[in-house]
């Protein structure tokens, strides 16, 4: 059932969605927030507008995040409610729970408990090496854990593999042209993608987060190390059949193409064998170049240049240099 306030816009394009949700000020949410804050007797405290992610975000003092999702992304709040409560407590790591979802204006809400410390995004770029590799490693340990993820064999975040990865193949290329992918990787992209040949295989069926990055990551300090402490954004959650559109987020946003970095996560993980190094880099720069709103420019800028990027060959090397 919608709660109807008349605070939130209708009918938006995503571009003038994105530019409401950017630069709206808090005082102009304050009535759906306080609409909230005593329908579902949330504590007293201050509010304040946490610019991450594309959908509204709120926190509520030290114990309440709200997320608001417009229609045009109402998939993403409705898989935050479903997944919430599918990874409560089966983790090592805290996730936000669950404490109360709806509509209202038909945006998606759904109210979460605030997760302690400090996101790793804020802390990773002055981490040393051997830090890094100690987080990597509880990494490939939260991936392995996340890949044994129960679930119902009909939940609804389940995709047709093969259907999906055609759908993904098929839209690509009009999102890389939208991105400015440059010319002379622009017109290779479908033929690399073809030369991988039948590298989305559809393997056992497990849960996929999809979005494991410094972003959606907390850390806390222990004995003078950082470690992981929670997991955030169920929003691109699917259970699909692979676990390379898994890896491949903190493959890029993490190792960085550092070979020790992506050694220590892959080794942690201990789920890939029986494949040669060029055909592994491959499979992984083909999944790059279809994952679901992927800026393949940017996720090259994570990588320092040590060559020549004229082929997707010679960007696979650079990227995944196992």
């Amino acid at each position: 059932m919608t709660t109807i306030l008349n605070c939130l816009p209708q009918n938006l394009s995503d571009p003038a969605c994105n530019d409401y949700i950017a630069n709206t000020p808090l005082a102009d949410w304050m009535p759906v927030l306080e609409h909230l804050q005593q329908a579902y007797d949330l504590p007293a405290g201050t509010w304040e507008k946490i610019p991450l992610g594309g959908n509204a975000l709120f926190g509520l003092g030290d114990e309440v995040i709200v997320k608001l999702a417009p229609p045009n992304w109402r998939r993403q709040g409705d898989k935050e409610i479903l997944v919430a409560p599918l990874l409560e407590n089966k983790l090592s790591l805290q996730t936000p729970r669950l404490i109360a979802s709806g509509e209202i204006d038909h945006w998606v809400f759904v109210i979460f408990s605030r997760l302690q410390g400090t996101l790793l995004a804020d802390i990773w770029p002055s981490l040393g090496l051997e830090q890094k590799q100690a987080i990597m490693v509880q990494t490939g340990q939260l991936l392995r854990e996340l890949r044994r993820v129960l679930f119902d064999a009909n939940i609804a975040i389940r995709v047709d593999w093969p259907a999906y990865i055609q759908e993904l193949i098929d839209g690509c290329m009009a999102r890389h042209q939208r991105k400015k992918m440059p010319e002379r990787l622009l017109t290779k992209v479908m033929p690399y993608i073809k030369a991988a040949g039948d590298f989305a295989s559809a393997g056992e069926p497990r849960f996929i987060h999809m979005d494991i990055h410094p972003w959606n990551l907390m850390a806390k300090q222990e004995d003078g190390q950082w470690k992981l402490s929670g997991l955030l954004d169920f929003g691109d959650a699917i259970v699909g059949n692979s676990d390379r559109l898994e890896i491949l987020t903190p493959m890029i946003f993490m190792a960085q193409g550092n070979a020790l970095l992506l050694k220590s996560l892959l080794e942690a993980y201990g789920e890939i064998e029986g494949i040669g190094t060029a055909d592994f880099q491959r499979q992984l720069t083909a999944y790059m170049l279809i994952r679901p709103d992927c800026d393949v420019t940017f996720c090259m800028q994570q990588v320092p240049v040590s060559g020549p990027r004229d082929n997707w060959d010679q960007v696979a090397k650079q990227m995944f240099p196992l």
